[in-house]
């Protein structure tokens, strides 16, 4: 069998060729051993294969030289060629394997360099410092804010410190708020940046910095801000409208109620002048002064002669309503001040009957050194939420008002009427001048 040197140029050029191919990838395999930290033993076996490799080529060099001539170069290998031929085949064809299985490996487990990767696809930003400030672990995200914040990439974490706690040195970026590390950058980004200390104790000292784009939160909520003025600004209008709703609601009622009046007082009129004109009987002309004398009470607030007979009459609308008034005190002397207890006993007795659905209207008359204290309830349901007075009640607190009284009204949590009545001089006599208090020397119960 006929040795290396003893072949064609042809074949010594490819067996090195092949041989250079094979250097090649053990330098390849060897480097990815060492950065991949593959261990001692595999990264010696590696280097190994490489100079075993290398001193076979210079061999190889040697016996190529002496074939071409020069004296200098004595042929080496005496072994035949296609053992060489086969051995660089085996090698070329190991090294294959091994470096796909070195990549593979490093697919599939970590390392530095893949945390390192990870690290950098992370959408957010990330940096390491250890306790004096140099950088350990900085992603691409991290070093491009950095270097939108102070003009250049970061190399001491200090500086990226020093910007977020003073004043921005690049033009387009500043701080949204002076409690907290939310900036503005000039692409019109908001990022937030969170400092964390590693609580481990092996990292004792080392800071973690994330910075967050929170860009998406900041404008919505911005858009929801200027929605909330706008909604703030409707809402005002919006009352504004009901209370003239209300008040035109109010008017309304009281126009519809002095027509109602009008025309129940024209009809009495009529049909007491059919009575005297046809001299019909008494008991007719009694019915119809008693209903325009009711009709005169609500038109003019005036009173009937007898006071008694008129919360009598009060006490029976409200029986025919199904509601029984409960009185305990005694009433005021003064007419005007009567007929605004008796008006107002009316008016709760209707809302009683219409709103609450009660059966009972409490009535409590407490005479002060100064003031009359008259408390109105009922047993019915309590009033909904957000109630507001009616057209009776505004009507009612007008004519309170008128007689320099105060009116209080509460719907929570049940409906309760309070009146206030000063006891002016003009109040403590009646009009033939003796004190009125000692006619009320005993509670008067209904």
């Amino acid at each position: 069998m006929t040795s290396f040197g003893e072949r064609s140029m042809v074949m010594q050029n490819f067996l090195m060729i092949l041989l250079e191919i094979c250097l090649i990838l053990e330098l390849i395999l060897l480097m990815a051993r060492i950065t991949g930290l593959s261990g001692k033993k595999k990264i010696i076996t590696a280097m190994t294969v490489f100079v075993v490799s290398f001193i076979l080529m210079g061999f190889l060099m040697n016996d190529h030289r002496y074939c071409l001539g020069e004296s200098a170069y004595q042929p080496i290998l005496r072994y035949p060629v296609s053992i060489l031929i086969a051995m660089v085949i085996v090698l070329t064809l190991y090294l294959c394997w091994a470096i796909w299985r070195e990549k593979r490996r490093y697919q599939h487990s970590l390392s530095y360099w893949s945390v390192n990767e990870a690290v950098d696809d992370v959408p957010c930003g990330v940096c390491f410092s250890d306790p004096l400030g140099r950088i350990v672990l900085c992603n691409t995200k991290m070093q491009e804010l950095c270097r939108m914040m102070t003009g250049s990439y970061l190399q001491d974490y200090e500086t990226l410190r020093k910007v977020m706690n003073d004043e921005p040195v690049s033009e387009g970026f500043f701080r949204l708020s002076s409690d907290s590390n939310v900036f503005y950058f000039p692409d019109a980004s908001v990022w937030m940046f969170q400092e964390y200390h590693l609580q481990e104790p092996d990292f004792a000292g080392y800071l973690q910095t994330v910075a967050v784009n929170v860009s998406e939160i900041y404008y919505n909520s911005e858009k929801i801000r200027a929605n909330n003025e706008e909604l703030e600004i409707l809402n005002r209008k919006l009352e504004e409208m009901y209370e003239k709703i209300g008040d035109k609601i109010r008017e309304q009622e009281t126009l519809a109620l002095k027509m109602q009046v009008h025309d129940n007082f024209g009809r009495s009129l009529l049909s007491i002048r059919r009575i005297l004109e046809r001299k019909e009987k008494q008991d007719k002309m009694d019915k119809q002064l008693s209903t325009l004398k009711h009709q005169v009470y609500i038109l003019t607030g005036s009173t009937v002669e007898n006071m008694e007979e008129l919360y009598e009459d009060t006490v029976k609308h409200a029986e025919e309503l199904g509601i029984s008034v409960q009185i305990i005190g005694s009433f005021p002397q003064h007419p005007a001040y009567r007929l605004l207890a008796d008006r107002a006993i009316r008016e709760c007795v209707t809302n009683c009957a219409r709103h609450a659905h009660g059966s009972i209207v409490f009535v409590k008359i407490d005479k002060c050194a100064d003031e009359y204290n008259i408390q109105i309830t009922n047993d019915g349901d309590a009033p909904e939420q957000n109630a507001e007075e009616g057209g009776g009640l505004s009507a009612l607190r007008k004519a309170v008002e008128s007689e320099k009284c105060m009116m209080q009204i509460s719907f929570a949590p049940e409906f309760c009427l309070v009146l206030k009545m000063p006891m002016t001089e003009r109040m403590r006599f009646d009009g033939t001048g003796t004190d009125s208090r000692r006619s009320e020397d005993h509670a008067e119960v209904f």
